[in-house]
């Protein structure tokens, strides 16, 4: 049966077809194959050029039962692709001058891995660059967290001694930073755990920002701190209030 561009052959009724394993392996460990729900997401990524290796739809080149063994959601969309994972390059991301990359120390919660995705889509950061411990950015929860960012968005893995060498200027969050202003442009902002903050080697290399803020909280979510920041650094690169 043909779906989306892509054929199946006969309809999928055993939830041990070879394909659903495959499937049910990319869910699990998302390295060279990724997983993607729902009808928009799957023909968005379609669309911006993501190789599909097969589509499923529920009732249609799949049984009910056999599909709903591989969806991740409470509520199936009724549609799920599996992807070659992109690979996007750190030294292209790191290359721009126009805007500013974030950079994410060792943020374990891909909910909020996903949340920062579709913060730098909204405010045209270069990318995100994913430091050692990170939670993977293409894993289900962050893919669902991006709200179908993380198809426009280069995201790469780097180490710690690869960002150092960039040549690029470096701002970090931390509780006894400066307040003051994230770059407009050419600069990598760097958020750090959710518990820790950054690392000890980062903050040694990267000049450290705070966010003022009440006395009435102690601290705020990461994604909540990269909202402000990324917003900031859009406003004045873009003149914007």
């Amino acid at each position: 049966m043909k779906t989306m561009g892509k054929t199946t052959g006969k309809t999928i009724t055993s939830r041990h077809n070879p394909l659903i394993k495959r499937m049910r392996e990319a869910i699990r460990e998302h390295k060279e194959e990724i997983v993607i729900e729902g009808p928009k997401p799957v023909a968005d990524a379609i669309a911006n050029g993501w190789k599909a290796i097969a589509v499923l739809e529920r009732d249609g080149n799949i049984s009910a039962e056999a599909f709903d063994s591989i969806t991740e959601t409470k509520n199936p969309q009724h549609v799920i692709g599996l992807f070659e994972r992109p690979h996007a390059s750190a030294k292209s991301i790191l290359a721009r001058r126009d805007t500013i990359a974030v950079a994410l120390d060792g943020v374990q919660d891909p909910g909020n891995v996903g949340t920062i995705v579709r913060l730098a889509a909204a405010f045209d950061a270069a990318g995100v660059l994913l430091l050692p411990g990170c939670a993977d950015a293409f894993g289900p929860k962050a893919i669902r967290s991006s709200a179908g960012a993380i198809l426009t968005v280069p995201v790469a893995r780097l180490t710690l001694q690869e960002l150092f060498d960039a040549d690029v200027p470096l701002f970090a969050t931390a509780m006894d930073g400066a307040a003051g202003d994230p770059p407009a442009r050419n600069g990598v902002v760097i958020f750090g755990n959710e518990g820790a903050g950054v690392s000890a080697e980062v903050q040694r290399q990267a000049a450290k920002l705070a966010v003022t803020m009440s006395q009435r909280v102690e601290s705020l979510n990461v994604a909540a701190t990269a909202a402000i920041l990324l917003a900031r650094s859009y406003a004045l690169r873009y003149g914007v209030r």
